[in-house]
């Protein structure tokens, strides 16, 4: 939506950023009020339901708590299903305007818009116009409902203290110092200098995916000049800012060469062949034991998992080095980082017992306060403050999870705080507790380049209508399954590049333009 009502500018003006008079409360057993919330269970995170944090929550805020954790694999199906029944939980969390935009959420959700007055720490970090991304961003979040107001049904999570990360090129740079080759400053480049480390190693493999071919090309095809199915879309548009235009990338010529490219590399032996059936383990497993040697994802697992790999294997030589952002034959250098800020939230059900508390607890966690306690939980618990001011995660904690695959991970769940858990404000300082200087040095590079404009924030997409959602609904699953059920095919050679312009017609013919159309009238509107 690019257009805010002079009503709520005028409301949203009127509204003071203020602390959260309920903080100076407590509240007795007797005086709680159970509320469900539903949240999506990260693989990495298990969501305990008596935490330091919920027991924080249920002091100061009159609310008991009861998390329904759905296993990630399960969530967009539940979600869905709650939805199109009515049975939706008090709070839900995950939600975004694509996977819940299809719904009648006039008649099943609570419209901050009406509640701004309770919601001042949100709203005045979500329309900061000091933060034009974010405050471009938050209008994404906007629609209208049957009578023309302003709407909106998500509380977005947004960064408070966030690492720079990037699904971004990394090559074994060990290789390249041993076969003494330049760093590739284009995609050209990068292909030969595959070919050379594969003559010197014919074992290793480069391209491979923890989510198939999408993930492949959400991590290529922007960088490429082309675009779709950015970071984790499923469908093949993008926000084309050569244009500012919503493209769908699949139909574009810049495609066909991405695709061409993958294609090439099929035939030379630098594919892993199992990129489309691998899952995150499968491939951490082969970039760890060196089998693959070129990563094109989130870069912080690179000092999450795989240097601490390569290091308890014995190969302290081995190391990944980001390559800056590559050249391509088709626009100016660039490449897509995650959001600012992140696309999903939570909704509130209009049923929602003590929604006065509810709100309250929501507005606490935009403030310094609510993120200190949504991200580290109680001082004196699990953290304390060290010499620097900064916050520390207790021993007993540290210890008890220094085994866990992913630490990070492992003290949120104990704690019930993080980004996987209930937090809306993110603070990613526990991460500096665990690893190296190496995340930091490589989220440093990752501003650099944002900052030089070599990289681009992910796009929002656009708030529908709910007549609009229903048909770009429609059109993305016919366009999607007609995509997924070929593009192996053009990758492996099973279908030959030279029908590829026989395949765009097919996608025009599934209604890529009319998807381009809808997305365009929303993002303009």
């Amino acid at each position: 939506m690019k257009k805010l009502t002079a009503l709520f500018l005028a409301l949203l003006l009127a509204v003071t950023v203020m602390p959260v008079a309920s903080m100076a409360e407590t509240y007795a057993e007797d005086d709680l009020v159970t509320v469900t919330f539903m949240m999506n269970e990260n693989a990495n995170q298990t969501l305990l339901q008596d935490t330091i944090v919920l027991n924080y929550i249920k002091e100061h805020f009159g609310l008991d708590i009861q998390i329904m954790a759905i296993p990630g694999s399960d969530f967009s199906t539940k979600l869905s299903t709650s939805f199109a029944t009515n049975d939706i939980a008090d709070v839900t969390y995950g939600v975004t305007t694509a996977n819940i935009g299809a719904f009648d959420l006039e008649y099943m959700l609570v419209n901050l818009m009406d509640y701004a007055d309770q919601l001042p720490n949100y709203f005045g970090l979500a329309f900061d116009e000091n933060n034009p991304t974010r405050y471009e961003a938050t209008k994404s979040f906007m629609s209208q409902n049957s009578e023309g107001k302003d709407a909106m049904y998500i509380l977005r999570k947004m960064e408070y203290d966030r690492v720079d990360i990037a699904p971004i090129s990394a090559i074994r740079g060990d290789l390249l110092d041993e076969l003494g080759l330049e760093r590739p400053t284009s995609w050209a480049e990068l292909y030969d200098v595959m070919l050379a480390i594969k003559e010197a190693h014919p074992d290793v493999y480069f391209f491979s995916s923890r989510a198939g071919a999408q993930r492949i090309l959400a991590c290529l095809a922007y960088g490429m000049g082309s675009g779709g199915f950015g970071t984790f879309d499923t469908i093949g548009i993008y926000l084309e800012p050569e244009t500012d235009t919503w493209t769908y990338g699949p139909t574009q010529e810049s495609f066909r060469s991405v695709v061409q490219y993958l294609a090439n590399a099929w035939q030379d032996g630098l594919v892993d062949p199992d990129y489309a059936s691998n899952d995150a383990n499968n491939l951490w497993e082969k970039i760890s034991t060196g089998k693959v040697v070129y990563y094109n994802d989130n870069n912080s697992f690179i000092s999450r998992i795989f240097e601490p790999a390569f290091t308890s294997a014995g190969n302290d030589d081995w190391y990944f080095e980001l390559l800056a952002p590559l050249a391509n034959d088709y626009t100016p250098t660039r490449t897509l980082r995650y959001e600012l800020d992140w696309s999903d939230g939570v909704a509130i059900s209009k049923d929602c017992p003590a929604l006065d508390r509810v709100l309250a607890l929501f507005d606490w966690m935009y403030t310094d306060e609510g993120a200190r306690v949504m991200n580290f939980g109680v001082e004196g618990e699990s953290y304390y403050i060290d010499e620097n001011g900064n916050p520390m995660i207790v021993d007993e904690i540290m210890e008890a999870t220094a085994g866990a695959a992913d630490q990070y991970a492992a003290i949120n769940s104990v704690i019930g705080t993080g980004i996987w858990g209930m937090a809306l404000y993110i603070d990613e300082g526990i991460y500096r507790q665990i690893y190296g200087d190496l995340f930091f040095e490589q989220g440093d590079i990752i501003r650099g380049w944002t900052e030089e404009g070599l990289i681009d924030y992910k796009y929002m997409t656009p708030a529908f209508t709910l007549e609009e959602q229903e048909e770009v609904t429609e059109l993305t699953m016919e366009l999607q399954t007609q995509f997924d059920s070929n593009i192996d095919a053009f990758i492996t050679g099973t279908r030959s590049m030279d029908e590829w312009d026989d395949f765009v017609q097919e996608q025009l013919d599934a209604g890529s333009e009319r998807l381009e159309e809808l997305y365009n009238t929303a993002y303009k509107r």
